[in-house]
């Protein structure tokens, strides 16, 4: 059982920081839960496009773990040949991967009260669908003087569709 403090001046407890940390967890499972089941499908047919331009069932989550850019990797799939045209592919996932700069971008002031050893492990999970949750979620839960960026709730929403990500497209494979 967690401990709770009592607020003197008000009388009420206040929530410990471990209690917070997991209403934030349970939050951003809940909020990415209907988009993470659209996901499902768009994972399963890469992960057997995949499998079709000859790449085995360990190369799918290798390549969708390492990479983790959906539009990114659909584009490298329809490129595959054998051999693979390397420098082509890269190419093409910076080109398609571009707007994470812009999102990326307007994180900046929300992620600055945050070290970099957490925000740039951070930034490797960010997808369109946790960008959108995690600054819809900071902007409406704005404070007198800032948006407040909650880490948890982006983490649980990132990592959510990361699992969720490579295991369907390795099932798909």
């Amino acid at each position: 059982m967690s401990e709770q403090r009592v607020d003197v001046s008000s009388a009420r407890p206040l929530l410990d920081k471990s209690d917070t940390k997991k209403k934030e967890i349970l939050r951003g499972l809940k909020d990415g839960l209907p988009v993470l089941l659209g996901v499902i499908p768009f994972a399963l047919v890469l992960g057997a496009q995949a499998s079709h331009k000859g790449l085995t069932p360990l190369d799918v989550p290798l390549m969708t773990g390492l990479n983790f850019a959906g539009g990114s990797e659909f584009a490298a799939i329809q490129i595959w040949t054998s051999p693979p045209p390397f420098l082509l592919i890269m190419a093409v996932t910076l080109l398609v991967n571009s707007r994470h700069i812009l999102m990326g971008a307007t994180l900046v002031p929300l992620l600055s009260r945050f070290p970099k050893r957490k925000v740039l492990p951070a930034l490797f999970f960010m997808t369109d669908e946790s960008w959108a949750l995690s600054y819809n979620d900071a902007h409406s839960r704005n404070n007198k003087t800032a948006p407040l960026f909650s880490m948890p709730y982006y983490m649980a929403v990132s990592l959510s569709f990361y699992t969720m990500w490579v295991f369907c497209t390795a099932l798909g494979a």
